[in-house]
């Protein structure tokens, strides 16, 4: 059960004076709770252990004068009224304490009705500040609560689509690690019977296995520089090369069991400036794709060749079976090279050819695709300066066209 008095306004009145103190007492008690102070040390002091919502202040008084502690009281509540209360009115004190945020001004001997009213006003005025103030505190928490929720969304969306980024990428490599690693478990139960060339294939396996677990280790350390703003250093590699290790990697695909894959590299090789494990990642991923593009016998091929001068512009658009990322910065004045993925599978609807680059977007069923291969390829390919040309026709099959810029101050490896 609370307590009526506890619950009732606090009158906080200083004079050190009795007589107006006790008066005051005995015309507010029966409504506030009415606190006295015979000095302004002894106002302050009660006014930080109560919560004081209007005060009444002799401005003439031994030790500290009434303005002064009316700026105290400012100073612990700044939502505590003050009315002014003197035997010795002048203009400037009076313009001083309204400055200092007085509420109003009465003179002795006062008006009971004239302190009532002035008393009643800064209650009221003091009410009306703290539900304002409580709105704009529930305002501001409300306000810090969304940003709060939505940085945590924004952070776990973002954390969300890096990390399965990551997941993605390392997946392809992982995929092929286990295949090699299968082969080789498999050899070593028959290494009583080895030769020197079962011995070599063992070795070249072994290598291979040790260059992927090295792909996985820059991937992680791309999107580990990415997450830092860090842009990773792009390297000059061989096209040739990169085709010859997916040619290699490709082989132990689960999905290639049932394809039939050709790499057609250039006949002088080029180099084109990227970081090596991001246009291995490219073409693992437009690769294993169109592995997996139809439940039937696949025929995928993967073609290289120059360009000295890039089709007109008005070759590379968007409609129902093309679609173009990146090609604003496409340069016709330099040379590039151009990497086709093509397959023979069911094409790409002409409902869904806007949305297959957009993160967790996919066609695939039971849980069988993450929907970040083509985001990830979009995203990578922007960042390197490149282009990807999409045309795509139902039941006929889809071609995937990467453009990089060629480097021309280096020569092939022939």
């Amino acid at each position: 059960m609370s307590d009526p008095a506890r619950d009732r306004e606090t009158l906080l009145i200083v004079d050190d004076e009795e007589g107006p103190r006790e008066s005051l007492k005995i015309v507010f008690e029966a409504r506030y709770n009415v606190v006295l102070a015979r000095s302004g040390e002894e106002a302050l002091a009660i006014a930080k252990t109560t919560p004081v919502n209007a005060a009444v202040l002799d401005i003439r008084m031994s030790g500290m004068s009434g303005v002064d502690v009316l700026r105290g009281l400012k100073a612990i509540d700044r939502n505590i009224e003050v009315i002014m209360l003197t035997a010795y009115e002048t203009l400037e004190t009076a313009r001083q304490a309204l400055r200092l945020g007085a509420r109003d001004y009465i003179g002795k001997p006062f008006n009971v009705k004239a302190m009532r009213t002035a008393v009643e006003n800064a209650m009221e005025h003091r009410r009306i500040a703290l539900s304002f103030n409580e709105s704009v505190r529930k305002l501001d928490t409300l306000q810090t609560d969304l940003e709060n929720v939505m940085m945590r969304e924004e952070m776990a969306r973002t954390s969300t689509q890096v990390y399965a980024g990551v997941l993605h990428d390392i997946n392809n490599p992982l995929t092929i690690i286990r295949g090699y690693v299968d082969i080789l478990m498999h050899r070593l139960t028959e290494a009583s019977g080895m030769g020197d060339k079962e011995i070599n294939e063992f070795r070249e396996n072994m290598n291979t296995v040790a260059q992927q677990v090295n792909v996985c280790c820059s991937i992680s350390n791309r999107h580990l520089e990415m997450l830092r703003r860090e842009k990773p250093e792009g390297q000059l590699i061989s096209v040739n090369l990169i085709l010859q290790d997916l040619e290699e990697l490709i082989k132990v695909h689960p999905s290639v069991k049932k394809a039939v894959i050709k790499v057609n590299r250039l006949d002088n090789d080029a180099t084109v400036f990227i970081h090596s494990s991001e246009l291995m990642q490219i073409l693992l991923n437009l690769v294993t794709n169109s592995l997996q593009s139809s439940p039937d016998q696949q025929h995928v091929s993967v073609s290289a060749f120059k360009l000295d001068d890039l089709p007109e512009a008005a070759h590379f658009r968007d409609g129902p079976e093309e679609r173009i990322l990146n090609a604003e910065t496409l340069d016709p004045d330099r040379p590039y090279i151009g990497i086709a993925i093509s397959d023979t599978g069911k094409g790409i609807p002409s409902e869904i050819i806007n949305d297959i680059f957009e993160p967790y977007f996919t066609t695939k069923r039971d849980s069988q695709g993450t929907g970040l291969g083509l985001a990830i390829v979009s995203r990578l390919i922007r960042r390197n300066r490149g282009a990807v040309h999409l045309r795509t026709r139902v039941n006929e099959g889809t071609t995937f066209t990467l453009y990089l810029p060629m480097e021309t101050n280096s020569s092939g490896t022939g």
